[in-house]
């Protein structure tokens, strides 16, 4: 799984709960903030381990890096507008944190524990909200609280040079897991990224790498003959 498959998928998520709010990532170019309510996420720096295990799939080594993100998420609501009398401005309760906490309840869900091993990701929701909103200075007054996950996933690598795409794996049977038993082929494929990185020339390397040789004595036994 990428980093940026596995953000789409918590925007699924989230905006399951937050049906009638906003969802997006933060510090997105080009996109005006939209209104409230408005719940952003946004993403840390990704934790890799050093040394991944590497399974041999097909003759091409695949490497499988356990990997966590912290993901900040952030609620902005106007909150529950109480008309005092007709003709006096209504009075703002602030519900922000009450409304994190009951997201927070449905983190800590059957549900998203389902959806989770669906997906195979596991998040660790932590057990305080913090209410922001003294730190919000804007025209517009808004109440603010935050919650900080942290998300537990997997990262791999394919091939010799780690740059393989996904669908360069082939199956049988279209079953989209890399380590299911229809493998039948892996024909390597390589995307660059925007940023120019990586090339389809990089598959000329593939087929290069083995994990084993037969060693004998033929060569000594034909220089004794000699």
């Amino acid at each position: 799984m990428t980093l940026a498959e596995l953000k789409k998928l918590l925007v699924q998520l989230t905006q399951t709960y937050f049906a009638g709010a906003t969802v997006t990532y933060a510090k997105q170019s080009f996109v005006a903030k939209p209104g409230s309510p408005l719940v952003t996420l946004t993403t840390g720096s990704v934790n890799r381990s050093r040394n991944p295990p590497v399974k041999i799939i097909e003759g091409t080594p695949v490497a499988f890096y356990p990997a966590s993100v912290p993901v900040q998420i952030d609620l902005f609501t106007h909150g529950r507008q109480e008309e005092v009398a007709p003709g006096f401005t209504p009075i703002a309760e602030n519900t922000a944190e009450d409304d994190m906490l009951a997201f927070e309840s449905f983190l800590n869900s059957p549900f998203v524990t389902q959806w989770c091993h669906q997906h195979d990701i596991a998040i660790v929701v932590p057990t305080a909200v913090q209410d922001l909103t003294d730190l919000v200075h804007d025209t517009n007054y808004e109440f603010r609280a935050m919650l900080e996950i942290a998300v537990y996933f997997t990262m791999t690598a394919i091939g010799i040079t780690g740059t393989l795409d996904i669908d360069s794996v082939k199956h049988s049977d279209g079953e989209d897991d890399i380590q299911a038993d229809d493998v039948i082929n892996i024909e390597p494929q390589v995307t660059p990224t925007p940023s120019g990185g990586g090339s389809s020339e990089m598959t000329a390397h593939e087929g290069e790498y083995f994990t084993n040789a037969e060693i004998n004595n033929r060569l000594a036994k034909e220089e004794k003959d000699i």
